[in-house]
């Protein structure tokens, strides 16, 4: 049995721990959990009346296990987004496997230093990705990399379905806040995301920002976000997100050289070019006289099943990494590439350029990170 503890048990981090207490994890069992109150603490119950040690803070727990005092196999992290780095890296070097929840932390950096701490530990790192388990998301994955519509030509992507009244942000003082919390919408909701469209898509090379701080509701950090990116082969996409258009929309569109490809409200239709054109669209363009003919296309439309259980996925993929039987739905690695991106869009806005993205890797990375952190410091200063 892989013997877990969940540090921060609040909305998300009770939801972790009450599958594992509840037997839903084959091979993961509930061994310790941090600070838990109110209703989050009647769901674990069973296991804080079962004799589950409950430790005040991540520290506390940390130094139990440094001091033999704890004996666990892996942590999941379910804490603000600051202390993400700091716990999985404390977590690595005590010889535990980590499963943290997105995003990795606030800039690329941490996510980095995250990664360079799993490959010395040799442990398991993975990331909480749930939605690449949905059905629909595995199937355009599949579509775009496959080939068989040729290569990526445009993505446009509007998901303001994120809405947010103004008293979800006062709920905690935390939220919305450059200095405790890192970010808004780009980082709170969109790791979902930005993760989504570089697995599907790839990473883009260059990226166009605009963040409005403020734009409806009374907060310091971005509620309203328009992003233009360009990718290797001459793709190009946009990127739309809001916490405060009602109501609110989550259309994806992309386009490749064969077919359009649209996901929306739970359904793909796949536009396929090939019967209408009598061949590939780019031969088409090329030789056609009929100025004015609009391309049709032959469509169909799939309803992929729904996946109910994305999170019991998720942690089951990894307990199963942990024992050598299976695979993370997303190795921690991932969370570094959203991470970037989301960083590259700040920056671009904060800077009123167009940015290159780094190569994972290079110096281009670690000078690209000083930009971005040097500005947040002034951010977070304010």
């Amino acid at each position: 049995m892989i013997k877990t503890a969940v540090i921060g048990v609040g909305n998300m981090g009770s939801k972790y721990a009450s599958l594992i207490q509840d037997g839903l994890i084959q091979g993961m069992e509930l061994s310790a959990i941090t600070r838990v109150r109110g209703t989050y603490r009647e769901m674990l119950l069973p296991s804080i009346e079962a004799g589950i040690p409950v430790y005040e803070t991540a520290d506390e727990l940390f130094r139990a296990v440094e001091n033999k005092e704890l004996s666990i196999d892996a942590v999941v992290i379910a804490t603000p987004h600051y202390a993400h780095e700091e716990l999985a890296v404390r977590a690595f070097r005590n010889g535990l496997h980590v499963l943290c929840d997105k995003p990795s932390g606030v800039y690329s950096r941490q996510a980095r230093n995250m990664e360079d701490e799993a490959e010395k530990s040799g442990k398991v790192f993975g990331m909480v990705f749930n939605q690449r388990t949905l059905p629909i998301h595995m199937q355009l994955h599949e579509l775009v990399n496959s080939g068989k519509y040729g290569a990526l030509k445009r993505v446009n992507w509007v998901v303001t379905n994120w809405y947010r009244p103004e008293q979800y942000y006062t709920s905690s003082a935390w939220r919305a806040t450059w200095e405790q919390d890192g970010g808004g919408v780009l980082l709170n909701q969109c790791p979902h995301n930005l993760d989504l469209l570089q697995w599907i898509c790839g990473m883009p090379v260059n990226v166009q920002g605009f963040c409005i701080e403020g734009h409806f509701h009374d907060i310091e950090v971005e509620d309203d976000v328009t992003a233009y990116f360009e990718w290797e082969n001459g793709a190009t996409g946009t990127f739309i997100t809001s916490t405060g258009d009602a109501p609110g929309i989550n259309r994806l569109e992309i386009s490749l050289e064969e077919a359009m490809l649209v996901c929306e409200n739970g359904k793909l239709r796949i536009g396929e070019l090939a019967q209408e054109m009598g061949g590939k669209e780019a031969d088409y363009r090329k030789s056609s006289n009929d100025y004015f003919k609009k391309i049709k296309g032959t469509w169909t439309e799939i309803t992929p099943v729904k996946e109910d259980k994305p999170y019991e996925k998720v942690l089951q993929g990894f307990a199963d990494e942990c024992m050598g039987s299976g695979k993370c739905v997303a190795q921690g690695a991932e969370g570094r590439k959203s991470l970037l991106l989301s960083n590259a869009i700040y920056l671009s806005s904060w800077e009123r350029r167009m940015v290159k993205l780094p190569e994972i890797g290079t110096d281009e990375e670690v000078e690209f990170e000083g930009l971005f952190e040097a500005w947040l410091s002034k951010k977070r200063s304010k």
